[in-house]
């Protein structure tokens, strides 16, 4: 591994293109990039498939679901991530496993655009906070209102 998300991405969508323009060969590329699925999915010379399992609930728990894996290839891409799920089987502890099903479904929701709030990275913030301070030294009477504006709205 050793790579990024995009890293990997980039490098999958070149393997894939590669693999359907120039080889155009069978092949099975199995991948856990979903964007990878919406780039190909009206390439007609590929057809996606997901392995089927079921997943079901453990004493009316929603959090504690139990998952087998079929062993079938269905048609289309797979409905939802069981990453949880597979972790579950592999022993994690259920603190682990529940934080992460939390961190997945912020990550879920901010990536499909229903969240509103803006993430700043420890440099940008350090940034910001010297532009609105370096406004500030002066005395809130002597400040720009259109340059503290614009870093108001860069931060929506």
């Amino acid at each position: 591994r050793g790579t990024s998300t995009f890293d990997g991405t980039a490098i999958a969508s070149a393997t894939v293109q590669h693999l359907v323009e120039r080889n155009q060969c069978l092949t099975l590329f199995a991948t856990h990039y979903h964007s990878l699925l919406e780039d190909w999915k009206n390439e007609p010379s590929i057809r996606l498939g997901h392995m089927e399992c079921v997943v079901e609930d453990n004493d009316n728990d929603s959090e504690k679901k139990s998952i087998a894996f079929l062993y079938t290839l269905g048609d289309g891409p797979c409905p939802k991530s069981f990453g949880v799920n597979v972790a579950r089987l592999a022993g994690l502890p259920d603190d682990v496993l529940e934080r992460a099903k939390r961190v997945s479904v912020a990550f879920e929701a901010e990536m499909n655009g229903e969240t509103n709030h803006h993430k700043i990275i420890p440099s940008e913030a350090e940034d910001i906070a010297s532009k609105i301070e370096k406004l500030f030294s002066t005395g809130a009477e002597s400040v720009n209102h259109d340059e503290l504006k614009q870093i108001w709205e860069g931060l929506q």
